[in-house]
């Protein structure tokens, strides 16, 4: 971070947001639980100033190449 580096800061930044999912989504952090609530919060925080600059982005540039959708539809 102090080199401004923002891809470096970035890609750190979505591993420890896919940890806390992982922890989420896999039991690691259970509803009521005590356990990483503290990181939960911090990890809220972040997502909610990231996902609208995000979206902002994206739908600024419409025509811009953002790649195949990691889940693309399935045919019916």
């Amino acid at each position: 971070m102090r080199k401004k580096n923002a891809v470096v800061f970035l890609g750190i930044l979505f591993d420890r947001l896919y940890v806390l999912r992982d922890q989420l989504m896999h039991g690691g952090a259970t509803f009521e639980s005590v356990v990483n609530r503290k990181q939960v919060r911090s990890g809220c925080q972040i997502l909610e100033q990231l996902v609208p600059a995000i979206i902002y982005v994206v739908m600024q540039h419409p025509n811009e190449k953002w790649g195949d959708a990691v889940f693309p539809p399935v045919p019916e």
